[in-house]
């Protein structure tokens, strides 16, 4: 069986936990409303205030009852957030993302994985280590275009730069494949939607993947395709499983 792994090199898989989500991030005593995306498709939740979010899928995000006073939200998973109502702080176990102005940023980080990227479209957002550094604790401020990757094992926490017609693209839910290699696509699917994808048997015959999809559901996809590669698939719990 070949597990197939959409991520730069630094960072682990990310594989969705079971277990109930950043239970040490919470405040006690504290009461929250769960907004969860399925898997292989997007959400869209609305704040308390205005700011609009994009869960993707196998996405958690939790809102505290007095969010109105305190602005702060946990997340465990993949989500895009455009802060018009601001300020707002946004928490996972690695990175914390403060935004004191209106902002665009998506955030990517699963409670059970080492790894976490963070990416800002529009405006300045503060990005901060979630957990006490040994090496460095001081604070990145990120603007259009820059990017961090973070691992917690190796205590990690780098600024980058990307192409934000990336970010664009991944808003306008377009995926395209031309004639991409079927390993290639599996990655890229595993990327577009958060999502763990398992491939078992010979994939040699499957041939360059080629379709456009616009606002699709894994499924969607996967139905589209799986006639001329030839597989059949089946979902498992968060988990999608090929086979050839």
């Amino acid at each position: 069986m070949v597990a197939v792994c959409a991520i730069a090199s630094l960072l682990l898989f990310l594989r969705p936990s079971t277990k109930e989500a950043l239970l040490s991030f919470r405040d006690k005593g504290q009461t929250y409303t769960t907004h969860e995306g399925v898997l292989g498709e997007r959400k869209k939740v609305t704040l308390p205030g205005g700011a609009t979010v994009i869960l993707n899928s196998n996405t958690k995000l939790l809102v505290p009852a007095d969010f109105a006073q305190s602005h702060i939200i946990l997340l465990d998973g993949e989500a895009y957030f455009d802060s018009t109502a601001y300020p707002l702080t946004v928490r996972t176990n690695i990175l914390t993302m403060n935004v004191t102005k209106p902002a665009a940023f998506k955030m990517r980080c699963f409670e059970s994985q080492q790894g976490a990227t963070a990416y800002v479209l529009r405006g300045e957002v503060k990005v901060s280590k979630s957990y006490h550094s040994k090496t460095d604790d001081q604070p990145e401020m990120l603007g259009p275009g820059n990017m961090v990757l973070a691992n917690k094992e190796i205590d990690l926490m780098e600024k980058e730069t990307y192409h934000p017609v990336e970010m664009e693209t991944w808003l306008q839910d377009k995926l395209v494949f031309q004639d991409e290699p079927f390993m290639n696509a599996v990655r890229k699917l595993e990327e577009w939607y958060s999502t763990e994808i398992y491939v078992e048997g010979d994939v040699s015959g499957a041939g360059g993947i080629n379709g456009e999809f616009n606002q699709a559901s894994l499924a969607k996809v996967l139905e589209e395709i799986k006639q001329a590669a030839g597989f059949s698939y089946q979902v498992k719990k968060n988990k999608v499983l090929i086979d050839f």
